[in-house]
């Protein structure tokens, strides 16, 4: 039986594209609107796996994931990096002047905010669940004044012609996408982890705990604070780390001896 994959968005998405590399064509997708409901189908068992997009580099990071990935019981069994190219997706025949509205999600509307305000200065800016969504929410009504950011794929599934290609502001746009699983996995040659490091309240204490990270040569690629619940002002460090199983076990002995708490949300390949 293939794998059902929860995602955020439709088919055609992003999202879409990531799982079928991920895991192949023999899936069967789980289109959800939110990042939640995604993560809801995985924690519940209506999915065996989630993708889903946890930082991009001129968005910068997800908070939605972020967060979710530290409330739900689950655990990070890979990544992937696309380079998102944006598509001006609308109707055959329809010129700029002539767009009314423009929506996407808002990640993709963030990624494109120059080439709006320089092209589409006239046209009202709406944001949308999904970036194939929209593209299905215009063709849908027919409204030949709007017009939706998305990717080739959703431009080629939903048969719409693309009005203006690769609109992102930076060529350089990439989005780190998640694989979460509800049952551990062991990778083989795994050598990045995710982890949740929840420090005394002292001065100091996040300073030693990267510390510890430093004096065995990890290479610490995200470090982003994030608010802890019910606790006012007091924050949790979400940290991925270049790190192969040996010195992730030593290394989290001697935070844990610092009281520092550590989850591990996953230890996986590094997206090449």
């Amino acid at each position: 039986m293939p794998p059902t994959i929860a995602i955020q968005g439709q088919l055609g998405s992003f999202h879409h594209g990531v799982a079928t590399t991920f895991f192949g064509d023999d899936i069967t997708l789980l289109c959800q609107p939110t990042f939640r409901d995604a993560f809801e189908a995985l924690d519940t068992g209506a999915a065996d796996y989630c993708v889903a997009a946890i930082e991009n580099t001129l968005h910068g990071t997800i908070i939605d994931t972020l967060d979710l990935v530290a409330r739900y019981d689950i655990h990070i069994i890979g990544e992937h990096i696309e380079h998102i190219e944006q598509q001006l997706i609308g109707f055959q025949g329809t010129n700029l002047e002539d767009i009314r509205e423009v929506s996407s999600h808002f990640a993709a509307l963030n990624q494109c905010r120059e080439y709006l305000q320089t092209h589409l200065p006239h046209a009202e800016v709406i944001e949308h669940h999904d970036t194939a969504g929209a593209v299905a929410d215009i063709k849908s009504r027919g409204d030949r004044h709007a017009a939706a950011i998305a990717g080739v794929a959703a431009a080629a599934y939903h048969n719409m012609p693309i009005l203006a290609a690769n609109i992102e502001d930076e060529k350089d746009n990439f989005t780190r996408f998640f694989i979460a699983s509800k049952h551990k996995h062991t990778v083989p040659e795994a050598n990045k982890a995710s982890l949740i490091l929840t420090t005394s309240h002292q001065s100091g204490a996040l300073y030693r705990a990267l510390g510890v990270l430093e004096r065995y040569g990890v290479n610490l690629t995200k470090l982003e604070s994030r608010p802890i619940r019910g606790h006012a002002f007091r924050y949790q460090f979400f940290v991925d780390v270049e790190i192969n199983a040996v010195t992730l076990s030593s290394a989290t002995r001697e935070l844990e001896a610092q009281s520092c708490d550590v989850t591990l949300l996953g230890h996986y390949r590094a997206a090449r």
